[in-house]
C-alpha cells in the first residue's frame, strides 16, 4: 500500500546514518524505570522534566473497509535535557503492530514491553531527536463505524492509536495527514492546507488526502480528528467562521435546530472573551455531530465533537432539553479556555477544567434565556447528582490520588461534573464575584499553553482574600461526603454535624425561612444561631450542601406561597429524607403532595417532581402496591397527554412518564395506538428516536406482541444509524428469556461492547423493573466484568455499565450479590469499589426503606 513505498529506502538510509552522540551521564543518575503498564506517575514525572519543543507527524492510510488495517508514518521530535536513561513511549497494543524505528537517522530493532516502546538511551541525544516509526495504527479509540470514524483519546487513550508521550503536561505540536475514501470528510485540529484527490494506480485504491495545518499546542488527549460520510455546513455569526460536520437525514430536523447550534456557540465565545480578557486562544472553532458518540460532548481543540442526539433536538422540546443543549454548548466552548489554553498538570485535577466549564456554562446561558430561573436550574442540575454519590458508601474526594493514568477514567463522575460547580460557588460567594473573576484571569494568563494545578489556583485566589482558603479546600475538595444538619435540642441552633466521625465543618452560607429569611454562615463552628421565628424552611435559596431537616406538613401548607427556588430546594430536603428513611413523613404522604401538584409547576420543577415519584413508587410500594398506585397516577397522566391546553413540550414529559411506568392495560393499548400513528396527539410529534424508545417499551411491556411489534418498527426506520442502533438493542428487548441471556452473555466479548451508548441503553431495557426478578443473575456477571470493563472501555463506561445494571433492582437477593462481591475480594481495585457503591445504593436503600419491587 502507499504508505510502505517508500519502507525499502528508508531502512537503507537509516542503517547508513551516523550514530548520534549522547550526553555523559551525571553522577545523580536515578536508577533506570522498567516499563510498567498504563502511563505511571513516577515515569511522567521523570519524562517531563527532561522533555520539550515535542511535536509528532503522522499520516494515516485510512481504508474503507472497517475490517482493514490503517496504516500509520510516524516521525516524532523533541528536545532532550539530558539523554543519561531510556526513553519510554507509551502504546497500549500488541508488539507486532510495530514494523520499523528508527531513532536519529538509524534503524533499531523493536524493543517493546509492558505497553511501552523503549528507545535505547544510547541512541538518544541532549538536544533535537528524531524518532520515525512505520506501524499499523491501534484501533481502540479510533472508533470505526462502517462509512466513518472518530478520535476519543481522553483521558489516556492516545497511546491505543500510535506510540505518544501520553500525559497532559508533555504538550505537543501535530502535524496529520489522512488519507481516506474519495466520498469522505476529514476535520481535525488545524486548519485544512489542501485537499487532493488521487487517482487510483498500479492496484492502489484511490482516495482523497487531507493535510492539515500544524496544530496548536496540545495535550494529547485533546488531539482529535473525525472522517467519514458527512454533510458539512459552514456559518460566519459576528465575524467567526465555523463549520459543523454532521450526519442527520432528517432535513427538517438540520433546519429547525442550526441557527440555535451556530448562534448559540458565538454567543458562548464572545461572552468567554470579555470574562476572561482573553481572545480565542486557538486557529479554529468547528464541531461535528456524531450519532454513537459516548459522551454529550468533547472539548477537542478546533474540532469539538458532541452526541447528534444532544444539539439536534426533537420537535417541541422542553424547557430543560432547550437549557441543556445551551449548557453543553457552553460547556465544551468554556474548555478551550478552561482545559485546552490551560491544562491540568495531572489527571488527579481533571475535576479543574471540568469544574470550571460547568460553573462558567451556567453563567453563559443566562442572558440567553431570560424567563428562566437559572439559579433553580443549577440547583436541580447539580445538588441531586452530587448528593446521588456524596450519600453513597462509596463516596469519593473532588480531587483524588492518582498513581497511574491508566485509572484515570475511574476519576470522572457525578462529583467532579456536579458537586464541584457547588462547591465553586461556594468559593465565588466568599470572595465575591469581582476578585474570583480578576483570579481566574490571572490563572489563565499566569498558565496559558502550559499546565497548572488546583493549589496553583488556591494560591492566586489566597493572596486576593484575607480567608483561609487552603483549610476551606482541604475540607471541601479532599474529602468525600455531605454533612448533615439538625436543630438542636432547644431549638436555638442548627448543628451541623459529619456523618463520618471526623469532626469536620463544611464552611458555607445558607438561608433558612420562617417569618422571614436569615441568613446563617458556618466558618470555625459547627452550630448556627437560629432566630425565634418558626423556621420551617431549611436551605431555602437553595445554597447550601449537606443533608437538611424537611417538614413535609409544613412544606404542603405553604407551598402555593413558595418561590420556585423555594420548592426546589424543598423537594431536594424531601426526597433526601425519603431516601434517608426519614420517620417525619411517610412514603404513601409524599407521594400524595408529589401528585397534587403535577400540573402546577414549570418544568423544571415538574422534571424533579415526575423524577421523585417514580423513584417513591418502586423504592417504596411492593408490586400490589404498585399496580394499585397504576389505577391512580396513569388516568391522571393520560389526560394531561391529550390535554391541548398544556404546552406541547411539557405534554411530552408527561408521555416519556407515562411511557415508564405504564401497566394498565388500558394505558398501553393507547401507547401502542400513538406508536403506529393510528392516534395522533395534537401538537406533538415522534422523533425516530422517541418511537424507537417506545417500540422498546412495549416490546417489554406487552411481551406477547414483541416479536411483531419489534419487527414492525424495524423495518419503519430509515436513518441508518438509528437502524443499526435498533438492530442492535433488539434482542434485549426479546420476549425469550434465552435470546435475553445470549445477549447478555454476548457482551463479554469487548467486540459487542464497542458502541458503548447502544450496550447502556440494552442494558437498561434487560434491566427494566418489570423484568428485575429474571436478571438478578445477571448482576454477578456484570461485576466480574468491571475491572475488564475499566480496562477497555472509556471514562464513564465503568460507572454506567454497573448502574445501569443496578439502578432497577430493590431486591435482598441483588443486594447480597453486591455485598457478597465485594467481601470476597479485599484486594479489589479500590477506584472500581467505590463506583460499585455508588451504583449499588438504590439497593441497599430500597432494603431499609423495606420496599421489594419486582413481584417479590
Amino acid at each position: 500500500m502507499r504508505i510502505w513505498l517508500t519502507l525499502f529506502l528508508f531502512v537503507f538510509a537509516a542503517a547508513c546514518g551516523d550514530q548520534p552522540s549522547v550526553s555523559s551521564p551525571d553522577n545523580d543518575v536515578a536508577p533506570q524505570l522498567a516499563p510498567v503498564n498504563g502511563v505511571a506517575l513516577d515515569m511522567a514525572e521523570r519524562r517531563a522534566a527532561v522533555l520539550s519543543d515535542i511535536n509528532y507527524a503522522l499520516s494515516f492510510e485510512i481504508p474503507a473497509a472497517v475490517s482493514d488495517d490503517i496504516l500509520l508514518r510516524e516521525v516524532l521530535t523533541f528536545n532532550l535535557s539530558r539523554a543519561d536513561q531510556d526513553l519510554q513511549l507509551d502504546f497500549r497494543e500488541t508488539a507486532d503492530k510495530l514494523k520499523t524505528l528508527e531513532i536519529n537517522g538509524a534503524a533499531f530493532p523493536i524493543d517493546f514491553a509492558n505497553e511501552h516502546l523503549v528507545l535505547p538511551a544510547a541512541a538518544l541525544a541532549v538536544g533535537a531527536n528524531t524518532i520515525t516509526i512505520e506501524l499499523i495504527a491501534g484501533g481502540t479509540s479510533l472508533n470505526r463505524n462502517p462509512d466513518y470514524l472518530y478520535t476519543l483519546f481522553v483521558p489516556d487513550r492516545a497511546r491505543t492509536a500510535f506510540p505518544v508521550f501520553d500525559q497532559p503536561n508533555l504538550k505537543a505540536t501535530y502535524d496529520l495527514v489522512l488519507d481516506v475514501p474519495v466520498t469522505w470528510r476529514a476535520m481535525a485540529n488545524g486548519t485544512t492546507l489542501n485537499v487532493e484527490d488521487i487517482e487510483a494506480t498500479d492496484g492502489q485504491r484511490a482516495s482523497r488526502q487531507y493535510r492539515f495545518a500544524r496544530s496548536d499546542k496540545l495535550s494529547s488527549y485533546l488531539f482529535s480528528f473525525v472522517a467519514g460520510e458527512f454533510q458539512e455546513i459552514t456559518r460566519t455569526v459576528d465575524g467567526r467562521q465555523m463549520t459543523m460536520f454532521h450526519r442527520e437525514t432528517d432535513a427538517d430536523k438540520v433546519a429547525r435546530n442550526i441557527d440555535v447550534i451556530f448562534s448559540a456557540h458565538a454567543d458562548a465565545l464572545s461572552w468567554l472573551e470579555e470574562y476572561t480578557g482573553i481572545d480565542y486562544p486557538f486557529q479554529k472553532f468547528d464541531f461535528a455531530l456524531i450519532p454513537t458518540f459516548q459522551y454529550n460532548g468533547m472539548e477537542h481543540v478546533g474540532a469539538i465533537q458532541y452526541r447528534a442526539s444532544s444539539l439536534f433536538l426533537d420537535e417541541d422540546p422542553s424547557d430543560p432539553q432547550r437549557l441543556n443543549r445551551a449548557n453543553l454548548i457552553a460547556h465544551e466552548t468554556a474548555h478551550m479556555w478552561f482545559g485546552d489554553l490551560v491544562t491540568m498538570d495531572w489527571f488527579n485535577d481533571v475535576w479543574t477544567k471540568e469544574v470550571f466549564a460547568n460553573f462558567i456554562a451556567a453563567k453563559i446561558v443566562n442572558p440567553s434565556f431570560p424567563d428562566i430561573d437559572h439559579d433553580l436550574n443549577f440547583l436541580l442540575r447539580s445538588y441531586p447528582a452530587a448528593y446521588a454519590v456524596d450519600r453513597t458508601t462509596g463516596a469519593n474526594p473532588i480531587r483524588q490520588a492518582l498513581p497511574n493514568l491508566n485509572e484515570a477514567g475511574n476519576l470522572y463522575g457525578g462529583i467532579i461534573y456536579n458537586k464541584a460547580p457547588i462547591m465553586m460557588r461556594q468559593l465565588e460567594l466568599l470572595l465575591g464575584e469581582d476578585l474570583f473573576r480578576d483570579g481566574l484571569r490571572e490563572y489563565l494568563a499566569t498558565f496559558a499553553n502550559a499546565n497548572a494545578t488546583w493549589p496553583d489556583l488556591i494560591d492566586i485566589l489566597d493572596a486576593r482574600s484575607d480567608q483561609d482558603l487552603k483549610a476551606w479546600s482541604e475540607v471541601w475538595v479532599n474529602t468525600a461526603g455531605r454533612p448533615h444538619f439538625r436543630l438542636s435540642d432547644d431549638g436555638r441552633e442548627l448543628v451541623q454535624e459529619d456523618p463520618s466521625g471526623k469532626s469536620r465543618i463544611w464552611p458555607q452560607r445558607l438561608t433558612l425561612s420562617g417569618m422571614g429569611d436569615y441568613s446563617v454562615e458556618y466558618s470555625g463552628t459547627s452550630a448556627a444561631s437560629v432566630p425565634d421565628a418558626g423556621i420551617s424552611l431549611y436551605n431555602s435559596s437553595g445554597e447550601g450542601y449537606g443533608l437538611f431537616p424537611a417538614d413535609l406538613k409544613a412544606i404542603a401548607s405553604q407551598w402555593a406561597d413558595l418561590t420556585d427556588l423555594q420548592k426546589g430546594a424543598q423537594l431536594i430536603n424531601l426526597y433526601e429524607q425519603f431516601l434517608e428513611g426519614s420517620p417525619e413523613f411517610s412514603a404513601t404522604d409524599y407521594i400524595a403532595f408529589l401528585m397534587a401538584g403535577l400540573d402546577q409547576e414549570n418544568e423544571l420543577l415538574l422534571g424533579a417532581m415526575l423524577g421523585q415519584l417514580r423513584s417513591a413508587m418502586r423504592l417504596s410500594l411492593g408490586a400490589d402496591e404498585q399496580l394499585a398506585m397504576a389505577e391512580v397516577v396513569e388516568p391522571v397522566l393520560r389526560g394531561f397527554v391529550f390535554d391541548t391546553a398544556i404546552p406541547s413540550s411539557t405534554r411530552k414529559i408527561y408521555l416519556r412518564m407515562l411511557q415508564d411506568i405504564a401497566r394498565l392495560d388500558d394505558t398501553l393499548v393507547l401507547l401502542e395506538t400513538i406508536w403506529s400513528g393510528e392516534v395522533a396527539l395534537d401538537g406533538i410529534s415522534l422523533s425516530s428516536r422517541e418511537r424507537s424508545n417506545l417500540a422498546a417499551l412495549l416490546a417489554i411491556k406487552r411481551p406477547a406482541a414483541a416479536s411483531t411489534l419489534l419487527d414492525q418498527h424495524l423495518a419503519s426506520i430509515t436513518n441508518p444509524d438509528e437502524r443499526r442502533r435498533f438492530e442492535f438493542i433488539k434482542p434485549a428487548l426479546s420476549p425469550l428469556q434465552a435470546e435475553r441471556d445470549a445477549f447478555f452473555a454476548s457482551l463479554a466479548d469487548v467486540e459487542n461492547r464497542a458502541v458503548e451508548s447502544w450496550v447502556l441503553a440494552a442494558l437498561g431495557y434487560l434491566h427494566h423493573p418489570e423484568r428485575v426478578a429474571t436478571t438478578t443473575s445477571y448482576i454477578a456477571g456484570g461485576l466480574e466484568l468491571m475491572e475488564e470493563i475499566q480496562a477497555t472501555g472509556d471514562i464513564f463506561f465503568p460507572g454506567r455499565w454497573m448502574a445501569q445494571i443496578l439502578q432497577n433492582h430493590t431486591s435482598s437477593e441483588a443486594a447480597d450479590q453486591v455485598r457478597n462481591f465485594l467481601s470476597e475480594r479485599p484486594g479489589y481495585n479500590a477506584q472500581l469499589r467505590l463506583k460499585i457503591l455508588q451504583a449499588a445504593d438504590m439497593v441497599f436503600r430500597a432494603e431499609r426503606i423495606g420496599a421489594q419491587a419486582g413481584g417479590d
